[in-house]
């Protein structure tokens, strides 16, 4: 066993304490010698001198403890300080004893030719967390739908504002990212979004720091065991809208905000979603020819699509001004003027106008939401006989089996099946024949 592995000079605790110098053993072993090994490969050695191509580490110890030491930057020719906090011990003469411990690990290592600047060698796990995500975002905004691209650019936002919050900075290695810490922030959002949207950042988050172990920026997975939310607590609590609901619904909007009418009719008759309503403009809207474009930059699935309008819903979409094409069909106003203008307007903004003003006017429950719409249209699309192959296109599903889910899904008795004859024709039997009423003794 080689007698300069850092076992002998560091915790074991290390590894959760900062950048994990452990890492770097194998990648030292070209620099230390065995008894057996031959004289040509000691020729090959140069022993690096103190001031030209490093500094010794050092500990400095003020309201924030750090270890620092210089290394040659082969990009730059010149030395580059790298520094190591070593804040999280408690105990100030156990984090000094550990701190000691490091600075002269990194110094028998600098003086036997580590640079974890180099190429050969380190430079991964020396990367910058920070550097690592920005270069993520790069990678997957070749490769992904623009729409994912924005979920993905929202999920590394989140993260960013957590870190820095919590002390970290942009030169903070990848390695001092560790499993407490990805607990401590899944902890956090725990607190703040739902199990589902938990479980979405959590698969992310095992999937971005996958990359960055399968690119070499770090040795483990730090959401590797961090359990997902159970399937019981993310099952939609959303039910389609009664009829009578309806009518209540459109009836107040008719009266109260015609453009907020225009939204729901066009969630609920040509089932486009409220991140694309909000996106949408003037232009996209041709009544004319009843035909509503949804295009590709928009679309949750990158699709470019055109809507039919169903001839009941166009005289409301008429109420609208369409007079300027580049305007967004319903603009970002204040309070809950919802016209066309410059800016769109947010699809939190149409799910807050649900939740304040028609939640309370009309009774609904929560499991009544302003995406009820596309699922009730779906319904009872369906259930008025269009051919489900138009509704799927309609819908823009990927597939006659995802629009298939919606059969059936109101509460009633299906005509059809309450008088088939499910004995056979054959047998001549009705069921009033098979299963008489017993009589009363």
């Amino acid at each position: 066993m080689n007698s300069n592995n850092l076992g002998s000079f560091s915790d074991p605790k290390r590894d959760r304490i900062g950048t994990s110098l452990r890492l770097f053993d194998e990648l030292l072993s070209d620099t230390f010698l065995e008894k057996d090994e031959v004289p040509e490969r000691k020729k090959m050695f140069f022993a690096p001198v103190p001031g030209i191509h490093y500094r010794e580490a050092k500990l400095t110890q003020g309201s924030v403890w750090f270890i620092s030491f210089y290394c040659l930057d082969p990009l730059t020719g010149k030395l580059k300080r790298i520094r190591i906090k070593v804040n999280r011990i408690r105990n100030a003469r156990e984090r000094r004893r550990n701190a000691l411990n490091m600075v002269a690990a990194i110094n028998q290592r600098l003086s036997a030719g580590w640079n974890p600047l180099a190429e050969v060698g380190v430079s991964s796990n020396a990367a910058s967390l920070f550097d690592c995500l920005d270069k993520f975002m790069k990678v997957k905004r070749k490769e992904m739908e623009a729409s994912s691209v924005r979920c993905y650019e929202s999920f590394i936002k989140v993260f960013k504002d957590y870190l820095l919050a919590s002390g970290f900075d942009a030169r903070t290695f990848v390695q001092t990212f560790n499993r407490s810490h990805a607990a401590a922030f899944m902890e956090m959002l725990d607190e703040q979004v739902g199990p589902k949207t938990y479980n979405n950042y959590l698969n992310f988050f095992r999937g971005l720091f996958a990359w960055m172990q399968e690119k070499g920026y770090c040795d483990g997975n730090p959401f590797d065991g961090i359990d997902k939310k159970p399937k019981r607590l993310i099952k939609k609590n959303r039910r389609i809208l009664t009829d009578a609901e309806l009518s209540r619904l459109f009836s107040y909007l008719d009266i109260h905000n015609r453009e907020y009418l225009a939204m729901c009719l066009l969630c609920y008759g040509c089932f486009v979603r409220p991140k694309e309503i909000a996106l949408l403009r003037c232009a996209d809207l041709d009544l004319d020819r009843q035909l509503l474009h949804v295009s590709a930059e928009i679309a949750k699935n990158d699709n470019d699509s055109r809507r039919t309008v169903p001839d009941e819903i166009v005289p409301v979409l008429r109420c609208l001004d369409l007079s300027k094409p580049e305007l967004f069909l319903f603009g970002g106003h204040d309070r809950w003027d919802f016209r066309p203008g410059k800016t769109a307007v947010s699809p939190k903004k149409i799910a807050k106008y649900w939740e304040l003003v028609l939640r309370p006017e009309l009774g609904f429950g929560l499991d009544l939401k302003f995406y009820s719409l596309k699922d009730t249209g779906i319904t009872n699309m369906l259930s008025s006989g269009v051919p489900i192959n138009l509704v799927q296109r309609q819908a823009d599903h990927s597939s006659v089996a995802m629009t298939a889910i919606y059969v059936g899904n109101k509460a009633d008795a299906n005509g059809e099946l309450k008088h088939a004859s499910i004995f056979g024709m054959q047998s001549g039997m009705t069921a009033t024949e098979n299963f008489e009423t017993p009589e009363r003794e």
